[in-house]
């Protein structure tokens, strides 16, 4: 348990997602929006907080408790006038939780900021000032993850948190099983496009009716074929006609599910054991993971290695890449000792996070400067495959309920005997676009 953590459950909003969503019912008009005069003071004189004791609270959802103990340690040592009040919420819920403090106008101190509605409606504090003040850049920072807490035109619309490292969602494979089926390595060097991915898990693959003895090999969740939203919507996050019904992603569905129906890749197993334990125990050959996990593999004794994601046939290479968006609501009570603590994350805790987790910082200037990854072979490796995939997301603004969701699809092709994606996903392109239009002119008007 986290020292110093409150743990509350809660029901999440009906639609809600993971970093979008959840939000549509609350009116940001009647919340306080804008910068104030205490925030400008203080960017201009900046100093860390001297003042009474006082208590912040940071409020956030899945935290990693090793990060989150050391950072508490060495932030309260060094500044003991501040304690830190950690709140954790169910990941499904937590949207919901800082609405509802935000329309009571009593927001945390510090959150997670998850939705970028509340950065759109002027409800999170800028931090652009503070960054300079600080003496760090948003340059500093790998793209992926200041794609968290930016908005859909970047950093000159402002800077609205700060991330303490640099997540990412790779492939790992099972060297022993692929030396045990004859079959190459997948390229450290580019991602696979679906058909070769496909082809490949089904060389190494064995299949068996009872699941428990079956050792699959590959990876087709439902997001998958869409993990790069550029791909779907197009290069400006405005169009689904002719990219979620293109060509190219109707074949990564029609190989992908093929893979789940033939049972080469895991389906339903998956309702009963994680992708990452079923890697673990040797019972696939190949799997789509976050980096975080890695110790988990190399505690094993599994000889593995890291690779891109699959993509579409043609596109570039892709890793997607994230980070823990760590920020201030304009109306939190206290910002002076808030925003000491945001100024720790991008400071101190960039040295912190690699020595506590596997992760490398999310300042490419201090992974630089303490050499992240060397002399480790997995790290080394991991550095290689950022550099050939990592890439930002296209923004998308969120969509309310009866926008394209892969769930429905994915069940039909992979449970119903559906083969061929091409109507279905044409069905799904042509009912989306007039929501995702009406979903700009809505975002548009929040700012």
């Amino acid at each position: 348990v986290l020292a110093g953590c409150n743990l509350e459950e809660g029901g999440g909003p009906p639609g809600a997602k993971k970093g979008g969503g959840g939000g549509g019912d609350v009116d940001f008009g009647k919340i306080q929006a804008g910068q104030n005069p205490e925030l400008a003071k203080l960017a201009e004189d900046w100093k860390p907080y001297d003042g009474e004791p006082v208590e912040i609270s940071v409020w956030m959802y899945t935290p990693d408790e090793r990060s989150l103990n050391a950072y508490k340690k060495a932030f309260e040592k060094k500044y003991s006038n501040i304690k830190l009040e950690y709140v954790i919420y169910p990941e499904e819920s937590y949207i919901t939780k800082i609405n509802v403090a935000l329309q009571a106008h009593n927001p945390p101190d510090v959150a997670i900021m998850e939705e970028k509605a509340w950065m759109k409606a002027g409800l999170v504090a800028d931090l652009a000032p503070f960054y300079k003040a600080w003496g760090i850049s948003v340059a500093d920072f790998a793209p992926g993850g200041v794609g968290r807490f930016t908005l859909e035109n970047g950093p000159k619309q402002g800077i609205f948190g700060v991330g303490d490292f640099l997540a990412g969602n790779i492939m790992v494979y099972n060297k022993g099983l692929f030396d045990e089926a004859g079959a190459d390595y997948p390229p450290m060097d580019r991602s696979l496009e679906w058909p070769e991915y496909a082809e490949l898990c089904r060389q190494v693959a064995q299949p068996n009716e009872d699941p428990t003895k079956a050792v699959y090999c590959g990876s087709a969740p439902d997001w998958g074929f869409g993990i790069y939203s550029k791909w779907l919507f197009g290069p400006d996050g405005r169009r689904v006609l002719g990219n979620l019904n293109s060509e190219e992603h109707i074949e990564a569905w029609n190989v992908g599910t093929a893979l789940v129906r033939d049972k080469i890749a895991p389906g339903q197993i998956l309702n009963t054991i994680t992708e990452q334990d079923l890697f673990t125990q040797k019972g696939t050959a190949m799997a789509w993971t976050d980096f975080t996990f890695i110790q988990d593999y190399t505690a094993a004794g599994i000889d593995f290695g890291i690779v891109p994601s699959p993509v579409l046939t043609g596109s570039t290479s892709f890793v997607d890449t994230w980070t823990t968006s760590w920020g201030t609501f304009i109306e939190s009570k206290q910002h002076h000792a808030a925003l000491t603590f945001l100024q720790f994350i991008g400071t101190e805790a960039q040295r912190i996070r690699p020595k506590v987790s596997a992760d490398p910082p999310l300042s490419i200037k201090v992974a630089d400067q303490i050499d992240y990854g060397a002399g480790d072979p997995i790290k080394e490796e991991y550095l290689r495959v950022l550099e050939v995939g990592a890439k930002p997301q296209v923004f998308v603004p969120p969509m309310p309920e009866g926008a394209w969701e892969p769930a429905e699809l994915y069940n039909k092709m992979t449970v119903q005997g559906e083969t061929e994606a091409g109507p279905l996903l044409d069905a799904e392109a042509k009912k989306t676009q007039p929501i995702l239009d009406r979903a700009w002119k809505d975002w548009e008007a929040l700012a």
